[in-house]
């Protein structure tokens, strides 16, 4: 499963993951960090003037979780955890 996160939704992908991992178990987990420039065009809200480029740059997060071996040598790699229990109380 690949989980692909940006800017302040990253932390609710962390939460997502996490989840995942603790009702699933044995996952292997890779996460990549890194920055995108994302470019947007405005209209002027003066007439005749030529449309306005923004440009802005946001972190951004993609995590793979999977059952089968990912690269432990890799800087992002998580090795598994056993699967949590679920107990009434917790549901």
């Amino acid at each position: 499963m690949k989980i692909r996160a940006t800017g302040n939704a990253i932390v609710k992908a962390l939460i997502l993951i996490e989840l995942v991992k603790r009702r699933q178990g044995d996952l292997h987990q890779l996460n990549k960090i890194y920055s995108i420039e994302i470019v947007s065009m405005e209209e002027s809200k003066i007439e005749g003037m030529d449309k306005v480029e923004t440009r802005r740059r946001v972190t951004a997060m993609d995590t793979i979780l999977s059952k089968e071996q990912l690269d432990e040598t890799d800087a992002g790699y998580q090795k598994p955890e056993p699967k949590e229990e679920i107990t009434k109380e917790t549901q």
